[in-house]
């Protein structure tokens, strides 16, 4: 057995060489290949000449798909949340520590209407 184990699937650049040994491999060794290979009994009800259906994974077609835990636009949803949660936490902060004002007067409309006169008026 080569590098691969049950537990340690090959990476993917070594299955990508293996492949391309496997195609670049000469007419006389497919040959010997198709003579050694030994046929697997088919179903009663599948004819045998038919290609495996997409619902039976093969060797060679199995792909692991990765599914999100999280969907995309769930995440950008809790971003947002979490980013305004930080805004109103550091003007709590800013507002009630830094400077003397009650911690809920941060939230007050005309609060922020005079900051916005200060700032406008520069007095």
């Amino acid at each position: 057995m080569s590098k691969e184990t049950k537990n340690e699937p090959l990476s993917r650049i070594a299955r990508r060489k293996k492949q391309e040994q496997h195609s670049a491999a000469s007419p006389s060794d497919i040959g010997e290949a198709a003579a050694l290979h030994k046929e697997q009994p088919t179903e009663a009800n599948e004819p045998p000449n038919e290609p495996p259906s997409e619902a039976e994974p093969t060797e060679s077609k199995r792909r692991f798909v990765r599914t999100r835990l999280i969907p995309i636009w769930l995440r950008l949803v809790i971003v947002t949340v979490l980013m305004a949660i930080c805004l109103a936490a550091g003007a709590v902060v800013g507002y009630s520590a830094i400077g003397d004002g009650q911690w809920l007067d941060v939230f007050r409309p005309s609060t922020w209407q005079h900051i916005i006169d200060f700032v406008e008026k520069g007095t």
